[in-house]
């Protein structure tokens, strides 16, 4: 499949590169002709599953999930692999061809290639944990850029949580409500974590609505209220990166990227 290669200029002067094709397929990705040598690269397979890379491959992939979901995962192969939880959305590690380390719902400090990985305890719900059971929040350090994937967040983060979590470069945060923060804790939780960049996920699609029905919000709902207090909102297939573009980004994005197979 032929891809498409467009670069969006964000800001009056400085920005980073943001690269969107039409459904391609990740194993199509030229890691080294797309990536500088300090860039990622961020794809998303749907649902909360994510590909992360260098210009050396995949690196780090998000919570793969059962087909059962609607989506179509890819053959992907990753360095890397965490699950925040085990709901079959979020847990179905056989769907990925092959791995090194699997971070299944674990806490602490973790190593890998160069890359930090930090798992933080949560919970699906604002009950601790009595309606959908525990949550893991994980960070990645890659090439100087910090990510923060919130999993399936049930109850906005503490002071304790925001503290420990720290500075986040870009955030990934479940935005269709229901088994979720709903659309007034999304707003507060990125206020709370102040990221540069905010990447939608976990919301209601054509894929996922025959499993899922009407209880997840479209995205639309979310980028149409955060536009309201001054973000941007960005939508294409490949989101790529520097440390240092981060730095000189003016201006807060979201950036809704397309749903890969």
């Amino acid at each position: 499949m032929k891809n498409k290669l467009f670069v969006t200029v964000l800001s009056l002067c400085v920005t980073f590169m943001f690269i969107w094709t039409s459904k391609a397929s990740a194993s199509t990705l030229d890691y080294n002709n797309v990536l500088q040598k300090k860039a990622i690269a961020i794809e998303y397979f749907g649902q909360s599953c994510f590909g992360i890379s260098d210009n050396e491959g995949m690196k780090i992939v998000t919570d793969p999930y059962d087909p059962e979901v609607g989506y179509k995962l890819p053959k992907i192969s990753t360095r890397i692999l965490t699950v925040s939880h085990d709901h079959f959305d979020h847990n179905y590690i056989k769907g990925i061809n092959s791995y090194q380390q699997l971070i299944f719902g674990d806490t602490g400090s973790f190593s890998n290639g160069g890359i930090k990985i930090k798992g933080f305890a949560s919970w699906h719900d604002n009950e601790k944990g009595n309606l959908r059971g525990p949550n893991t929040i994980c960070t990645y350090e890659i090439n100087k850029i910090k990510i923060c994937h919130l999993g399936d967040l049930g109850h906005e983060l503490s002071k304790e949580d925001v503290k420990a979590i720290g500075k986040v470069d870009v955030l990934m945060i479940p935005v269709g409500g229901f088994f979720t923060i709903n659309s007034d804790e999304v707003m507060n939780t990125i206020k709370d974590l102040k990221p540069k960049i905010v990447v939608p996920m976990h919301y209601g699609t054509e894929e996922s609505r025959p499993v899922f029905e009407d209880t997840l919000a479209p995205v639309e709902d979310f980028t149409s209220k955060i536009q309201q207090q001054g973000w941007r909102i960005e939508k294409g297939g490949l989101l790529t990166l520097t440390k240092e573009k981060i730095n000189k980004l003016k201006g807060n994005t979201v950036f809704v990227l397309d749903y890969k197979q």
